[in-house]
């Protein structure tokens, strides 16, 4: 269990990364960079909230 919300944090923090990469690029038109990194942010939000819901499954576990 430990290793699931691990990985769904780390998950979520590359996600935020990338999204936070992804946004400010130059050469691009700024309604693509903002669409790339909102994808980017759905990510951090599902793999967030899968981490936060397994730690407490995890609580309730032990």
């Amino acid at each position: 269990m430990l290793t699931l919300v691990l990985a769904t944090g780390v998950i979520a923090s590359m996600c935020a990364l990338m999204a936070a990469y992804t946004y400010p690029r130059r050469g691009r038109d700024p309604s693509a960079a903002a669409r790339g990194a909102r994808r980017w942010m759905v990510g951090v939000a599902i793999f967030g909230i899968s981490a936060v819901v397994l730690r407490f499954v995890w609580v309730l576990l032990s």
